[in-house]
């Protein structure tokens, strides 16, 4: 019998079982989608500057969120499964009221796309401190690294 392909099937069920029940919820979703290619990305993300939006995150989102998995929470929550994981929802992270009470379940890129542009004025009250990013090129490649990184 080949033990080989069962060990890691037993750390990630040891992993979420150790996690509370949201968190290892969290994790199995994450896992169960996988890393798109930006071929296959919805329009206009599919014609991003994933080296550009990399870039973009690292400067302007780097300071305040990880994307990695294997990264926690800083000031801002840790982005890794952050499209499938719900507004408000990453592990061991004290969101503001305002952001606990927004109504979308999930984000999309086309809400991150507009938080993005301003979070103060798409949710009032919350915490988060960004002046808004205008430039809609600059958010399209930064939605479209999110989208892979975040999956990955």
């Amino acid at each position: 019998m080949r033990l080989v392909g069962l060990i890691p099937v037993t750390f990630a069920a040891m992993l979420l079982a150790s996690c509370d029940g949201e968190a290892a919820k969290q994790a199995a979703e994450a896992a169960a989608v996988p890393a798109p290619k930006l071929e296959d990305l919805p329009a206009p993300y599919n014609t991003a500057d994933l080296a550009r939006g990399k870039a973009l995150q690292g400067r302007k989102c780097g300071a305040c969120h990880f994307v990695q998995a294997s990264r926690g929470n800083q000031v801002g929550p840790n982005l890794h499964g952050v499209f499938e994981r719900g507004v408000a929802k990453a592990d061991k992270y004290n969101y503001s009221p305002a952001l606990k009470a927004f109504a979308e379940p999930k984000w999309t890129p086309e809400l991150l796309d507009q938080w993005l542009l301003s979070p103060d004025s798409f949710v009032p009250g919350t915490a988060m401190r960004l002046n808004g990013i205008t430039d809609e090129t600059e958010r399209r490649d930064i939605i479209a690294y999110l989208l892979i990184a975040s999956r990955e």
